[in-house]
């Protein structure tokens, strides 16, 4: 619960998928699947990150959510996604950029 996303930085207008998708972070990996409650936004809540595909990654915070951005490749494509998490669950976003930066240093 208070878990959003979306696929570019946050910005008001930005359209966000709240409390549609699990993020899981593996070592090799951060990549969402959708929770039963996106009944309607399967497809549009997925996505998968190899950490070695990174660009850039940046935590901050917008609107009182902590918010990670990822920037990487997909093929010849860059794409963006952004997760947020609300004022009762933001301590999982340091958690994750520090562990989403350790991995990138880890030799896979």
């Amino acid at each position: 619960m208070g878990v959003g996303i979306c696929f570019s930085r946050p910005a008001y207008f930005v359209t966000r998928c709240e409390n549609s998708a699990i993020i899981v972070l593996t070592n090799r990996r951060i990549y969402g699947k959708p929770t039963g409650r996106a009944l309607f936004f399967k497809d549009k809540v997925r996505f998968e990150v190899p950490y070695r595909a990174i660009v850039a990654i940046e935590q901050f915070t917008f609107s009182l959510r902590k918010a990670l951005w990822i920037q990487y490749r997909d093929g010849e494509k860059v794409k963006e996604i952004s997760i947020m998490c609300s004022i009762f669950n933001n301590q999982h976003i340091p958690h994750s950029y520090d562990t989403v930066q350790n991995a990138r240093k880890t030799p896979q």
